[in-house]
């Protein structure tokens, strides 16, 4: 996706994607600087923050509206808007699209003549490994 919107994979690309895809659940841009200095690398937290937002624009990263936690996107080549199933014991996230849902929603704000900005679908619980 990085050439595709003609970026280089540079190392500090690089750590963020592995440090969000090792940590496994929505976290700051300080948490994934904490993940980079214990695989004794180092990146500046205002480049995480530059790469992140990168990320976001691009879409292999979604940014939670409520949290502003950033967590890697599991479904970035299907285009749609994304939905997310929240643990809150354990604070994995889970994705999915779901194509009748985004008619739904759409239809409700056309008939509304609401003006959206941002919406973000989740909903919170509790996932089957910790309800275990």
């Amino acid at each position: 996706m990085l050439k595709r919107h003609d970026l280089k994979y540079t190392r500090p690309r690089r750590l963020v994607l592995r440090a969000l895809a090792s940590l496994k659940k929505p976290c700051s841009p300080y948490d994934v600087q904490k993940w980079i200095h214990a695989k004794n690398e180092a990146v500046h937290v205002v480049t995480i923050y530059r790469v992140l937002e990168t990320f976001v624009r691009i879409g292999i990263v979604h940014r939670h509206p409520c949290d502003g936690h950033f967590f890697l996107c599991s479904l970035p080549a299907q285009p749609g808007h994304h939905r997310f199933l929240h643990c809150t014991s354990c604070g994995e996230v889970r994705e999915y699209l779901n194509e009748a849902l985004c008619q739904a929603e759409e239809q409700c704000i056309r008939s509304s003549h609401f003006r959206v900005h941002t919406h973000v679908s989740e909903f919170l619980g509790t996932c089957a490994a910790c309800a275990a």
